[in-house]
C-alpha cells in the first residue's frame, strides 16, 4: 500500500512539474486557477478509496465494491466540477481539462494495483 502512496505522489508531482514546464515554455498561457487543490482533492479522493477497496476482505464481492466506489467518486467529482466551474467560468475548461488529466492518471494508477492484489488472490 505504501508503493500505492508513493506512485501516486510520485505521479502528482511529474504532471505538476510537466504543468510548470509547459508554462515556461509559453505552451499554455496559464496554469488552471484550481491547479493545486484539485490536486489535492483527486490525491485525497483516489488514496481514500483505493485503502477502502484495499482492506476490503470480500473478494466475491470486489466487483460491486469497485462499482460502487465508481458512482460515489462520479457524484463528488461531478459536485467538485460544478462548483469549480461556477467559482471561474473563464477558466472553467482548463480546470476540467486539468481534472481530466489527473483523474485518468490516478485511476489507471489505482486500477493497476487492484489488479496486482486481485489477481494474486
Amino acid at each position: 500500500m505504501i508503493r500505492f502512496f508513493l506512485s501516486l505522489c510520485l505521479t502528482g508531482a511529474v504532471l505538476v512539474i510537466a504543468g510548470r514546464i509547459m508554462l515556461d515554455h509559453q505552451w499554455i498561457r496559464a496554469l488552471p486557477s484550481f491547479f493545486y487543490p484539485t490536486l489535492l482533492f483527486l490525491i485525497f479522493g483516489t488514496g481514500l478509496i483505493f485503502v477502502y477497496l484495499y482492506r476490503s476482505g470480500k473478494a466475491g464481492y470486489f466487483v460491486q465494491l469497485y462499482l460502487l466506489t465508481m458512482v460515489i467518486k462520479f457524484v463528488a467529482y461531478g459536485i467538485y466540477n460544478f462548483i469549480v466551474i461556477m467559482e471561474d467560468k473563464v477558466g472553467a475548461a482548463s480546470n476540467v481539462v486539468w481534472f481530466l488529466i489527473l483523474y485518468v492518471s490516478f485511476t489507471a494508477l489505482e486500477i493497476g494495483f487492484l489488479h496486482r492484489k486481485i489477481s494474486r488472490n
